[in-house]
């Protein structure tokens, strides 16, 4: 009997790891997704009358009416409400809170930072950092420069994923970040998001992981492979969005699997998840403590995308309590490349994508085609991914070698004018 997976978007998009992702559900679970866009924001939006069995499109008009249009499939029928957009979260919630499915009790610390880091500090400050909000158009900036100690991470208070995020190490870097703040503003502003208080965080050194985990009705927990995160400092960009996402296959001498397991339940606990995915951003710190840098209540897009790239893995399978996390014996990495200055996007340097080719280690890459002849933003401003390359060996050495090639010629691929 075919199941439903129901993904609540704001607009029509398509692209080839949704495709794979609703594909293989169907194919090898018997499990049809619809996808539910909402009616005004996709009124103008040219899109393929796509006859794919796996999929279905429908179009709601406001929340009452997208809770009348799923109330016509049969809750047995439902194999899972998700939603790939952020700013749906709170209504993902909402809706599976309406038609009687469990959600997790503090499911608005998902959009709320604050509310995110008090349930932390109460219940298991170990797991979190401290901090202190500010409004930065507002308040006495003199003042709220001699209370801190460099360095320190300051960001949006409003749950923007990374952009804005920055690393500031002198009163310099905070008159930059002042003087930027009008245009992320603005940014935000055109994403529908409203943002003027920020945040400041103790800076937490150490190497970055991250993993997704989906957690059912009775906190059983799906787990996806510990991934290492390396942010590309060099090129300019001031936040944690420019990825190296690593699976080595010394992962494990890194980093204590049994005791990621442990730091989880004590997040789980408390922020009481329930029926929810989560994707995970953490450090191991020089002390070797763990230490929270993101908890995000949604699988979204390129995640879907990174996992294929990464393990050949469909996240949106956890829900069945297949777990992904193993072993393996080979290294395996994913670039992906980001502007590093806001200007024109021309091309792709073609003598270094020959070079990338041809190494020992090298499987693929994905470029796009959507942003040439168009400006482009840095990072921290907003999200260009320009490429993705993957390689992958089971020969350390050589995969390290091939690593580091790509790591030293990085910021030369893409051309701008």
């Amino acid at each position: 009997m075919t199941k439903i997976l129901i993904n609540i978007s704001r607009w029509y998009k398509m692209h080839a790891y949704y495709d794979f992702a609703y594909t293989d559900l169907y194919k090898n679970y018997s499990i049809q997704t619809f996808v539910f866009f909402d009616k005004e924001l996709s009124k103008n939006i040219v899109h393929s009358d796509d006859k794919n069995e796996a999929y279905k499109y429908f179009y709601y008009e406001s929340k009452d009416d997208l809770l009348n249009q799923i109330k016509q499939i049969s809750k047995e029928d439902i194999y899972y409400i998700n939603t790939f957009d952020e700013i749906l979260v709170l209504l993902l919630n909402e809706v599976k809170k309406e038609l009687w499915f469990v959600v997790s009790d503090f499911y608005e610390a998902f959009r709320n930072k604050n509310l995110q880091r008090e349930l932390l500090l109460k219940n298991f400050p170990e797991t979190t950092v401290s901090y202190f909000e500010i409004d930065l158009l507002n308040d006495d900036i003199e003042d709220f420069y001699n209370k801190l100690n460099f360095p320190y991470v300051i960001k949006p208070a409003s749950w923007v994923q990374s952009s804005g995020v920055s690393l500031i190490h002198d009163k310099n870097e905070l008159i930059n970040y002042l003087n930027n703040i009008k245009s992320l503003n603005i940014n935000m502003v055109s994403r529908w998001i409203k943002n003027l208080k920020y945040l400041v965080e103790e800076f937490i050194d150490g190497e970055m992981y991250t993993i997704n985990y989906f957690v059912d009705d009775f906190w059983n927990i799906s787990y996806s492979p510990i991934v290492k995160v390396n942010s590309a400092r060099d090129l300019g960009i001031d936040d944690f969005s420019n990825y190296v996402r690593i699976n080595w296959n010394i992962i494990e001498n890194e980093i204590n699997f049994e005791n990621v397991k442990l730091f989880i339940q004590k997040n789980i606990n408390a922020l009481w998840i329930k029926n929810t995915f989560i994707h995970h951003e953490f450090k191991l710190t020089t002390k070797l403590e763990l230490k929270n840098i993101e908890l995000n209540a949604r699988i979204w897009g390129y995640r879907l995308e990174m996992m294929q790239d990464l393990y050949w893995f469909n996240l949106l399978t956890m829900p069945l309590g297949k777990s992904l996390y193993q072993s393996w014996d080979f290294s395996n990495a994913v670039f992906v490349f980001y502007p590093n200055t806001k200007w024109i996007f021309k091309w792709f340097n073609s003598e270094l994508l020959e070079q990338f080719e041809k190494l020992n280690s090298y499987s693929s890459i994905r470029l796009s085609n959507n942003y040439i002849w168009k400006e482009i933003w840095l990072t921290k401003d907003w999200f260009s991914s320009i490429a993705a390359l993957r390689i992958i060996n089971k020969n350390l050495e050589q995969f390290k070698k091939d690593y580091d090639f790509i790591e030293g010629n990085y910021k030369n691929l893409i051309i701008l004018q």
